[in-house]
């Protein structure tokens, strides 16, 4: 079978990166259905050599802090020239891209690929609310996935959901069994999920021995609480309307904050169930629970979608449990007859980020017998 024609677009940025780095993964594996064509990057990196581009963030990175372990861009792609955003150019060299855009920029390019015949997988939040557009976890919701049916584009498009989103909503689904009526969450997030902004001096400052916050000063608000609060019930439920998805159970509660940790987002949860459960019943329907079977052959689909651990989960010791594609659960506590705590932890750039974008791109690709 003919390997796909892939780009990267946004390659240059922390989970475009990231995206380079999965594709080179995969290839290791014997997973090799997809050709890189295209890299595109900021302004500012195009015409360079992507590995520069890499090697230039990542020693930014590193010496801002002390904690970071810089990424190298693969040998095989290190000398692809990062290009510019043009949907014309793009659609004559791929036919799938992975998007790592910033979402006022998707907002432009991205329904310009599609007019253009190119299939986008995207992470940015920009059309994460629009009807025709689904909001996938493939092990959660792929059935989802039939929306893009209804899309008028010769392309079509998907899009992933929010890191802190990808990390619990899977322990929602493995308790839906049990009736989850309400969970009230607190996260403890890396700061690669702010992506490159935190080589700044000022954020270094602001984030390193501290713990902060995401809050927008200048519009009061905190886009990371709202979108995990709302898009669970879009993946669970399937609503597409943030209105109902506001009035729908379960209530889910949340707060956030960055801690000075490179990768891992770790997210304490207190789950309150509909009928009174005990914490043997919890682990079970967390160790018991699988994706669909279609979902579990997929190239980037972890082995253990849902690890339970009896310690509370650390990045050092369990982030890259399932290469990165697993959620690991942990500290189960009985709290009451029906409520109970627990850690979860997800690789935010992985499980949370552009390998999710690519796992939809692979139930796309498998339902439509590619590969």
């Amino acid at each position: 079978m003919a390997k796909i024609k892939l780009g990267i677009i946004g390659a240059t940025g922390m989970a475009g990166r990231s995206a380079v780095i999965h594709q080179e993964n995969l290839k290791q594996k014997g997973q090799d259905y997809a050709s890189l064509e295209l890299v595109t990057g900021s302004p500012q990196s195009q015409g360079k050599n992507l590995g520069e581009v890499f090697e230039e963030k990542e020693r930014n990175l590193s010496t801002r802090y002390s904690f970071w372990d810089q990424r190298s861009c693969p040998e095989e792609h290190s000398q692809m020239e990062v290009q510019g955003l043009n949907a014309e150019k793009i659609s004559n060299q791929v036919d799938h891209v992975i998007s790592a855009l910033p979402s006022a920029v998707a907002e432009e390019i991205e329904p310009e690929l599609r007019k253009r015949g190119v299939n986008v997988f995207s992470n940015a939040s920009e059309f994460r609310w629009k009807n025709d557009i689904p909001l996938v976890m493939p092990e959660v919701n792929p059935d989802q996935i039939k929306q893009i049916e209804d899309q008028s584009t010769r392309g079509k498009q998907i899009n992933n959901p929010n890191c802190t989103t990808a990390g619990f909503t899977p322990v929602l689904k493995a308790l839906e069994q049990l009736g989850v009526e309400k969970v009230d969450i607190t996260t403890f997030q890396a700061i690669s999920g702010k992506g490159d902004k935190v080589s700044g001096s000022e954020y270094a400052s602001s984030i390193n021995g501290n713990v902060v916050d995401d809050w927008d000063k200048e519009k009061q608000y905190n886009g990371e609480e709202k979108k995990s609060e709302l898009e669970p019930i879009q993946i669970l439920k399937g609503h597409t309307d943030r209105e109902v998805a506001q009035n729908e159970g379960p209530d889910i509660s949340v707060q956030t904050a960055r801690v000075p940790t490179q990768f891992g987002h770790l997210e304490s949860l207190k789950v309150t169930l509909s009928e009174e459960t005990d914490r043997e019943q919890v682990i079970n329907a967390i160790e018991a629970w699988q994706p669909p079977e279609q979902v579990q052959e997929l190239p980037s689909t972890s082995q253990t979608s849902l690890k339970h651990v009896d310690e509370q989960p650390e990045p050092e010791a369990h982030l890259h449990h399932g290469n990165g594609m697993s959620v690991v659960v942990g500290d189960i506590r009985q709290l009451d007859e029906n409520r109970f705590s627990m850690f979860c932890l997800s690789h935010n750039l992985r499980q949370g980020a552009t390998w999710k974008a690519r796992q939809s791109m692979e139930l796309y690709l498998r339902n439509k017998d590619l590969i």
